[in-house]
């Protein structure tokens, strides 16, 4: 995931602010998405890589958690997602992680990798990955 860490810190050194990126990799979740009958009424390995960019540099005073954006936001932005029903394309589920990662004020950016790990007859894994900027 550095090339898109690397390409978020990219288009953050042309401004002149400082910025934290706070991550959720690894996620793991058996959902039901794709649009192959072989992926309707079954669940499937997917894993997610989530960044989402804060707007500041965030040093909190006294170790508060109130003084920076908890990032547990991620996995519940994940979950809550996810929550909502099937998805027939991994790029329509990542366009609504997107909208609930990018919902926090002080979020500027966010950046979703998702995976399907257990694709039948196939090696590797295939999925797609979506960046977007406010």
């Amino acid at each position: 995931m550095t090339e898109l860490v690397d390409a978020l810190a990219s288009v953050l050194s042309k401004s002149s602010e400082d910025a934290t990126i706070v991550f959720l990799e690894d996620a793991v979740r058996e959902i039901e998405v794709g649009i192959h009958d072989f992926e309707h009424d079954a669940s499937q390995s997917v894993r997610f890589d989530i960044y989402a960019v804060q707007s500041e540099s965030q040093t909190p005073l006294g170790d508060d958690i109130n003084q920076v954006l908890n990032y547990e936001y991620l996995q519940t932005a994940l979950d809550s997602v996810i929550s909502r029903g099937r998805f027939g394309l991994l790029e329509s589920l990542a366009s609504e992680l997107l909208d609930e990662l990018l919902a926090p004020t002080e979020v500027m950016a966010a950046s979703v990798k998702i995976t399907k790990q257990d694709i039948p007859d196939f090696e590797g894994e295939l999925g797609c990955s979506v960046t977007r900027l406010k």
